[in-house]
């Protein structure tokens, strides 16, 4: 693998959650105790995921930016920032995957 896992490596979404709606499923059902992750509360909106046994740091917040308005409908717009540092990008891959299936809201 050519990725240097000492770089911290940062990844911003925009994602239609509202930040507490976010922040009950990420650490929650996301990283619970079937889940190969585990989810630390830093503050409000802020969580530390690790996962033990391997070099996974992840550091992600969230914020709630101004609904997008389609006609009668307010749509939440969340962004999410994910730093990672010491980990390896097979590693981030894998997380994605995760998150990706599991966050997937809509689209059919």
């Amino acid at each position: 693998m050519n990725s240097d896992p000492n770089l911290t490596t940062m990844v911003e979404y925009e994602m239609g959650y509202a930040a507490d709606e976010f922040g009950k499923v990420f650490s929650g059902p996301f990283s619970g105790e079937k889940s190969a992750y585990r989810c630390t509360n830093i503050e409000r909106h802020h969580w530390s995921l690790e996962q033990p046994g391997m070099v996974f740091d992840l550091d992600i917040k969230v914020a709630e930016k101004p609904p997008r308005k389609l006609g009668l409908f307010n749509l939440p717009v969340l962004e999410v920032k994910f730093s990672f540092a010491d980990t390896e990008a097979e590693l981030r891959e894998i997380f994605f995957h995760r998150f990706h299936q599991y966050f997937h809201k809509g689209g059919g």
